[in-house]
């Protein structure tokens, strides 16, 4: 139970929390901290955020893109891992998500993974985020996403979408690997950990592909990690 008093909400343990999140519901990297905070039961304020460009990045949060965590003690910080390890330091009580959860070998090896597969992975979720209504049903929101997405990807929207089959049949290996890891472990290692955090957050945009059927292991895997996190990811339908 929690009882929100203004911009603070108060735990039954009588201890405040003023953390604010500043994000959009729909980027991969701000998924990742969502994930995060839900799993360490840290109570936080949203502030979601409209993707309209730096400048207004900029004036909501000092930060030229999200995720941007605001503090207690009215600090910032940016960039989604460094926000998940400084968790770490800053509730110690709460469950670990780096040291103590995942070795430094396993968490190389998840980002040397995620390295990997990052072009194809952006070629393949870039036309799905217009789903959530925060991004597609917003015409200046849009119009960003879309001249960024299709300058930085070389290809319209709807071009990507129409080859989903060959991005997803060049990374269909790498995401069998980490189906069959986590069909043993249950998660990336046996506990939850910043694994989770990044490999559910950067893929759940694979989960809105048309025509695609992921790994059984991956779907399982994902309401698995969601609900450790008492977090829900995927766009509300209207």
């Amino acid at each position: 139970m929690q009882l929100s008093i203004g911009s603070t909400s108060v735990l039954p343990s009588g201890r405040i929390f003023m953390l604010t999140l500043i994000h959009f519901d729909f980027c991969p990297f701000c998924q990742r901290v969502r994930l995060a905070l839900g799993y360490k039961g840290i109570v936080f304020n949203e502030q979601p955020a409209r993707f309209y460009g730096p400048e207004h990045f900029q004036s909501i949060s000092g930060f030229d893109r999200l995720p941007v965590v605001e503090y207690p003690d009215g600090s910032r910080q940016g960039e989604s891992l460094e926000i998940i390890a400084e968790l770490d330091r800053r509730f110690p009580e709460t469950p670990p998500l780096c040291r103590g959860a995942i070795s430094d070998k396993e968490w190389e090896g998840v980002q040397a993974w995620r390295a990997r597969i990052s072009d194809m992975l952006f070629r393949l979720i870039a036309p799905t985020l217009p789903q959530y209504a925060s991004l597609g049903q917003d015409p200046r929101a849009m119009t960003y996403y879309r001249n960024r997405m299709e300058s930085w990807l070389g290809d319209t929207l709807e071009g990507l979408q129409e080859r989903r089959k060959e991005w997803y049949a060049a990374m269909e290996a790498d995401l069998q690997d980490v189906a069959a890891r986590v069909a043993v472990h249950g998660f990336y290692t046996p506990m939850f950990s910043v694994a989770d955090t990044l490999i559910t957050g950067d893929l759940t945009g694979l989960r809105l592909l048309e025509d695609i059927q992921l790994p059984p292991e991956l779907t399982t895997y994902f309401a698995r990690v969601e609900a450790a996190a008492q977090t829900t990811l995927l766009p509300t339908r209207g």
